[in-house]
């Protein structure tokens, strides 16, 4: 009996390199979406920080309070009403005309307050610049966070790798000694000495490993994301030479801009303090009805309530003359805590220019490492290379093949060191320089 063929045909061979080339390709497109970019990671970090949505609603608070200063200095209009019954047999009725009923419309309007009212709305003004300068704060340092972790994360991976590479060379290395003592070669303290190397390089590992996860950690926090979750990083290019920073980018810095506010709105307090001292005048009106005698709330009562339609102006002046030294206390509270602001602003310069002048420095000097570095790292591994192959052939030490190992190992991970430095100083910088 004939074995049953399948109907369907098989994939040919181009078909079958066309679908693996198509699956190689999805995947590298997948891949490379869930790797996340510098700027993308400082997006959602911005998107999902915690500290961030306190300083927007200090911000918004802010500006309703200068919203309510501006305000106060116009026109309030105010529907007011009220009813007093006082019996005959009680308060004198020349007093109370035995009670009273009122329904109006009262309009007022300050009319001088020895400048109060434009230093609050100075004062005011002067609280939005400084919450506005405070939330740009918390959003560069939440940029300075993600740049470092940023780099230091993709400095641990590749020193990772530098290390696992080199310990793979000394496995090779360890083979090969072992071979030649398993022939009857005197090698024994040469293959004790690379057990030694490899134990130190495995905890090298261990501990790098070990730093690696911890920055993760905190990178994903910052992300808003699981603190334990895979995190793929976009290498970052290789560094550029610093290029020379305008001399006073660093007051731009929101710390000044904060202080200098804060100078502002001190500048203001002073003001309204003083404005206690100085007459106050107002001006009002009324329009309604306001009747006399509550006592009988009868048809006679809403009668007279309808027919007693008005109105009035009024004009009010307030002059403290004397409060014991109260209001003297007021200007003197607000004189020292301009004079303390002021301070503050100058305290502000100068922590922003020390930290923009050792970032521009740091840079410059770490820089000229890269350089050095990066020549001296391929020609560590080229001298390992030459050394491992002098001591196949009897002219060189296990102990200098060793060193030359170690100082392969240690140029390639103090340039990839160097540049993690690099990167963090020049986010400093940047944290320091820009508005």
């Amino acid at each position: 009996m004939a074995a049953h063929r399948p109907s369907g045909r098989r994939l040919g061979p181009r078909l079958v390199v066309a679908v693996a080339a198509a699956v190689a390709l999805l995947s590298a497109v997948s891949a490379a979406q869930s790797t996340l970019s510098v700027e993308d990671a400082i997006l959602e970090a911005r998107s999902a920080n915690a500290r961030l949505p306190l300083r927007a609603l200090e911000l918004s608070l802010a500006r309703e309070r200068r919203s309510e200063a501006l305000a106060e200095r116009w026109l309030k209009v105010a529907l007011e009403s009220d009813f007093l019954y006082a019996p005959a047999s009680g308060y004198d009725p020349a007093l109370t005309n035995l009670g009273d009923a009122r329904l109006q419309v009262v309009a007022r309007q300050p009319l001088y307050q020895g400048g109060a009212l434009k230093a609050r709305a100075t004062r005011a003004d002067a609280d939005v610049a400084a919450a506005s300068a405070r939330y740009r704060m918390a959003d560069k340092d939440l940029d300075l966070e993600v740049r470092s972790r940023f780099a230091e994360l993709l400095a641990e991976r590749a020193d990772l790798g530098v290390r696992r590479e080199g310990i793979e060379r000394l496995r090779s290395y360890q083979t090969w000694l072992k071979s030649r003592q398993a022939s009857g070669q005197g090698v024994a303290a040469d293959v004790l000495k690379t057990e030694v190397r490899i134990a130190f390089e495995e905890a090298a590992i261990a501990e790098t490993e070990e730093r690696q996860d911890e920055i993760r950690f905190e990178l994903n926090d910052l992300l808003g994301r699981d603190p334990a979750a895979p995190l793929e990083l976009e290498p970052l290019g290789s560094p550029a030479a610093p290029s020379p920073a305008a001399a006073a980018s660093w007051q731009s810095a929101p710390e000044i801009a904060a202080a200098q506010a804060e100078a502002r709105s001190a500048e203001a307090e002073v003001t309204i303090a003083r404005a206690d001292r100085q007459p106050r005048l107002f001006v009002g009106a009324d329009l309604g009805f306001w009747v006399a005698d509550t006592t009988h709330l009868g048809s006679e009562f809403w009668d007279r309530f309808w027919n007693a339609k008005g109105y009035s102006f009024s004009l009010v002046l307030a002059w403290p003359l004397w409060d014991a030294g109260s209001a003297r206390a007021r200007v003197a509270q607000a004189d020292l805590g301009l004079q303390r602001a002021r301070a503050q602003v100058e305290v502000e310069r100068r922590d922003a220019y020390l930290a923009w002048t050792q970032a521009q420095t740091a840079m410059r000097g770490l820089f000229r490492q890269i350089e050095i570095l990066s020549r001296a790292a391929p020609a560590a591994r080229d001298s390992y290379l030459e050394m491992e192959s002098r001591y196949r052939g009897g002219t060189a030490s296990a102990l200098e093949v060793l060193e030359a190992h170690s100082a392969a190992v240690e140029a390639s991970s103090r340039l990839i060191e160097a540049t993690a430095r690099y990167r963090v100083a020049q986010a400093v910088a940047i944290r320091w320089s820009s508005p």
